[in-house]
C-alpha cells in the first residue's frame, strides 16, 4: 500500500499543477488514478497478501460500487448514512478551500473538514478523488490489521473469517464509501495498535510512543477516541516484557489509579478540559452538556434511547453505566424499532457487537495465556463506556462504534487463538 499512497501523492502534485494553469476538470485524471491504484492493489495482494486476494479486491470492488451510486445515481438508490452530515462536510470543505484563513477557525466537521478544505485547495473540487481516498483508507486498515495478526500468530482460519467480515462488514463498507471520517479515525486507531503491539512483542520504545501520538491524531478528530490510552497505559505500567505477564506492585498501580481519577473526573465534568486543543470535543461528545448527568438523560434526536433514566449523582451513573454501553453497542434495539431500516441495522450491526462482547466474556480466561487481550479489552471497554456515556442516540452510536472496529476484530482474533504463543 505504501507504493499506492506514494501515487496519491505524486497525483496531489499534479492535480495541483493543473489548478495553476486553470485546467479546472480533473475528471479524467481521477479516473486514470483510480484505474493505476487498482492495478497496484492487484498485485500488492499477490506480492504480499495472496491467501487474501480475493475477498479483499472483491470488498475494493464493492466500495467503489458504492462511491459511484453515491455520487452519480442517487435518484436510484440513496446510500445509508449519506444525507446531511456528508453534505455538510462537502461544502464546508468547499469553504475552507476557497478562503484558507478558516483553518484556524472551528467550524463544523471540525479536523476532518479543514483536511477536506486542504485537498481540495490542492486537488480542486473533485468529490469523487476525495472519496476514493476513503477506500484506500479503509483498505490499508484491513491491510495492517492482517499485519497485526501475524505478528501476533493468529491462526489463518480465523484469519481468514476476520478478513472477510472486514472486507463485507456493511456499516465499513458504507463509511468508506462516503463522505465521513469514520475510516480515517478507524485508520489511526489501527496504525496506533499496531506500534503498540510492536512494542509489546519487541519492547521497541519509538513504538510505544508512536502508539500515543497516533491516537492523540485521532484525538484532533474526535476526542473520546483519548479512551484508548487507558489500556495502552495499562500495558506500559504493568506488563513485563521479561515474564510475559502482568505485575501488580505498589510502584505501578499508583500512577495508574492516579490517571483513572482524572479521567473519571474530566467524564464528569467535560467543561473543565472542553477548551483545550485536543479536547474540544469532549463536550459534543457528552452532548454539550456541562457534566455527564445531563448527557446520560439526553433526549435529543428521533432516535434517542433510555430518555427515562434519572440520574443525579456518581453512584447512578455507575448503576447504569452497563446499561447505556449495552444500547450503545447494539441500538437500535428490537423492541425500539421504528422501520425495516432500523431491524437491518440492528442484524447487520448490534449484532455484532452483542456477539463480539459475547466472546470476550466467554473467552476472558485466554488473558492469563496472552496478556495482549487484557490490554485489548481494557481500551475497548474504555472507548464504548466514554461514548456510552454520553450518547442516547441510535444513529449517532452506530457511527461511533465503528471507531473501534478493528480494535474488535483484533481482539476475536486474539481470543480465539487459545494457544500460549
Amino acid at each position: 500500500m505504501l507504493l499506492i499512497w506514494i501515487v496519491t501523492l505524486i497525483y496531489l502534485f499534479i492535480g495541483s499543477a493543473m489548478n495553476h494553469y486553470y485546467f479546472p476538470d480533473s475528471t479524467y485524471l481521477t479516473v486514470t488514478f483510480i484505474c493505476i491504484t487498482s492495478i497496484l492493489l492487484l498485485l500488492s495482494l499477490l506480492i504480499g497478501y495472496s491467501e487474501f486476494l480475493l475477498v479483499i479486491f472483491l470488498s475494493f470492488v464493492t466500495r467503489v460500487f458504492l462511491l459511484l451510486v453515491d455520487l452519480y445515481k442517487k435518484d436510484l438508490f440513496t446510500v445509508p448514512h449519506s444525507g446531511d452530515d456528508t453534505e455538510n462536510f462537502y461544502a464546508t470543505g468547499m469553504r475552507v478551500a476557497a478562503d484558507l484563513s478558516l483553518l484556524s477557525e472551528s467550524i463544523y466537521g471540525g479536523v476532518y473538514s479543514h483536511l477536506l478544505g486542504i485537498l481540495f485547495h490542492i486537488y480542486g473540487d473533485d468529490r469523487l478523488f476525495v472519496q476514493y481516498l476513503n477506500i484506500l483508507v479503509a483498505i490499508s486498515a484491513i491491510l495492517i490489521v492482517i499485519r497485526i495478526f501475524r505478528m501476533l500468530e493468529v491462526p489463518h482460519r480465523t484469519q481468514m473469517i476476520l478478513v472477510l467480515v472486514m472486507g463485507f462488514f456493511p456499516h465499513s463498507l458504507i463509511f468508506s464509501s462516503i463522505l465521513l471520517r469514520e475510516s480515517i479515525i478507524s485508520l489511526l486507531v489501527v496504525l496506533s495498535l499496531y506500534c503498540f503491539i510492536r512494542w509489546f512483542r519487541k519492547k521497541e520504545r519509538i513504538s510505544a510512543f508512536s502508539s500515543v501520538i497516533l491516537v492523540l491524531f485521532g484525538a484532533a478528530f474526535h476526542s473520546a477516541i483519548i479512551g484508548i490510552l487507558i489500556g495502552y497505559l495499562f500495558g506500559f505500567i504493568f506488563y513485563r516484557h521479561d515474564q510475559k505477564a502482568f505485575k501488580f506492585t505498589v510502584e505501578s498501580v499508583v500512577p495508574f489509579s492516579i490517571f483513572t481519577l482524572i479521567m473519571t473526573y474530566v467524564l464528569v465534568f467535560p467543561n473543565i478540559v472542553s477548551g483545550l486543543p485536543i479536547f474540544n470535543k469532549v463536550d459534543q461528545v457528552l452532548n454539550n452538556n456541562d457534566n455527564i448527568y445531563e448527557a446520560f438523560t439526553s433526549s435529543r434526536g428521533d432516535t434517542a434511547y433510555l430518555t427515562g433514566l434519572e440520574v443525579n449523582n456518581l453512584f447512578q451513573v455507575v448503576l447504569f453505566s452497563p446499561i447505556k454501553v449495552i444500547y450503545f453497542i447494539a441500538s437500535p434495539m428490537p423492541w425500539s424499532v421504528r422501520n425495516v431500516s432500523d431491524l437491518i441495522s440492528f442484524f447487520l450491526d448490534g449484532v455484532f457487537y452483542l456477539f463480539a462482547l459475547a466472546v470476550f466474556i466467554r473467552n476472558i480466561d485466554v488473558i492469563r495465556k496472552r496478556p495482549i487481550l487484557g490490554i485489548l479489552l481494557l481500551s475497548i471497554l474504555a472507548g464504548w463506556l466514554i461514548f456510552g456515556l454520553g450518547i442516547s442516540n441510535a444513529g449517532t452510536a452506530l457511527r461511533h462504534r465503528f471507531k473501534f472496529f478493528y480494535f474488535i476484530i483484533v481482539a476475536l482474533g486474539v481470543a480465539w487463538s487459545k494457544k500460549d504463543k
